[in-house]
């Protein structure tokens, strides 16, 4: 999502920067290191960019950042909510936007480990009354973002469109009917209308809700109290308010004035974007992925391969859809998300054992927070 946000969605990663922009910006800042600092000085150098970039009176954010298993950083920056005065804190709970889509695509492959599904068998096994072109589309093509759905979001009504409860059926119907955007396998483009399908095939084998089921299958048995993908915003404990720019008469964004974002439900997102969590449960997820416990290794290994597509060739997009890049010459695997009022991101690097997320309660753009979950990364893989 640009810093545009009158649309909820667009067709590619929400609250992605891409990949070689961050490097070229990120990589010049850092291009001198920080040698063998010790862990106290790193947390420090990230402690001092933090603070600059989420000051104690305004929106802010929660981070952690860890290594080998060791937190190098927890902590919250600037406020939950500015009515309140609530500061931000390892606790504060955050809408995750997108990031809700690597809990989606663990759901879905805990079901393959159990044999339930097989990531080769298509839409129409599952969902029989979807349309005849959907037969050539797989479980792995909606996983990697290579099915050629358009996305459901991609309306220039989304925010009123978003304001609304809506059911499964109404989410498949808003693309139901669209062309492809290209052949099954020929591209990788990202769609927030894959993992609609992948909640509603979640659904039908498991037999119970999304939300239900990473609760009863990731949530409780990792620990992961403060984590939700089911009912509404209203009433979650700790759950930070949401903060976008203001709107000048000519429709550009005035960061100088933050406003209380615009509206959206739970269930207009649902798989794609609904869940909610914090630093400190997120950080249980990745102890889970780490230790086999959500999904198998070599499933999760296997997540993180570039797509491959028709022609052979291979993709940024992950097989998993996870975004795949490199920093400080070392593998990242990451997911971001974006909506009015959030921005989040979700960065490992597995060969380092480098974990970063950032979740925060301001629209993408100053700052933008993955960038500075790059950042971090190359401090912590500097160190």
């Amino acid at each position: 999502m640009t810093d545009d946000t009158r649309r909820i969605g667009t067709a590619r990663m929400p609250g992605m920067v891409p990949a070689g922009l961050i490097l070229l910006i990120v990589g010049g800042m850092f291009a001198c290191g920080i040698g063998q600092a010790s862990r106290s000085q790193v947390a420090e150098r990230i402690d001092g960019l933090l603070s600059d970039e989420y000051p104690s009176d305004k929106p802010g954010a929660a981070v952690l950042a860890a290594r080998g298993g060791s937190i190098i950083l927890k902590k919250g920056f600037g406020l939950a909510d500015i009515e309140r005065k609530t500061p931000a804190t390892s606790a504060t709970v955050f809408r995750l936007a997108s990031v809700t889509k690597m809990i989606a695509g663990m759901a879905v492959l805990t079901l393959a480990g159990k044999g339930q599904l097989a990531l080769n068998d298509p839409v129409t096994k599952f969902l029989p009354d979807s349309p005849a072109a959907w037969s050539h589309i797989t479980v792995r093509h909606l996983l990697s973002h290579t099915a050629g759905l358009p996305d459901y979001l991609d309306r220039p009504d989304s925010m009123a469109w978003a304001r609304s409860e809506h059911t499964v059926t109404d989410l498949i119907d808003a693309f139901r009917g669209k062309a492809a955007s290209f052949a099954p396998g020929d591209k990788a483009v990202y769609s927030n209308s894959n993992y609609i399908l992948l909640g509603a095939i979640l659904e039908k084998v498991s037999g119970v809700s999304f939300g239900r089921f990473v609760k009863a299958n990731i949530f409780e048995p990792l620990g992961m109290t403060s984590t939700s993908c089911e009912g509404r915003f209203d009433g979650i404990p700790g759950l930070a308010a949401a903060y976008e720019p203001a709107r000048a008469p000519d429709g550009q964004l005035d960061w100088s004035r933050l406003l209380v974002a615009r509206p959206y439900t739970m269930s207009a997102l649902y798989t794609a974007g609904a869940c909610v969590s914090s630093i400190e449960d997120l950080a249980r997820f990745h102890e889970g992925l780490a230790g086999g416990k959500v999904v198998e290794e070599r499933a999760l290994a296997e997540s993180f391969e570039p797509a491959r597509l028709a022609n052979g060739s291979a993709d940024a997009m992950a097989a998993g859809g996870w975004q795949l890049d490199r920093i400080a010459g070392h593998r990242a695997v990451m997911h971001g998300g974006a909506l009015p009022g959030v921005c989040t991101w979700f960065l490992m690097m597995p060969d380092e054992d480098i974990l970063v997320i950032l979740l925060s309660n301001r629209t993408p753009g100053k700052p933008r927070c993955g960038m500075l979950a790059v950042e971090i990364a190359r401090i912590v893989a500097a160190n």
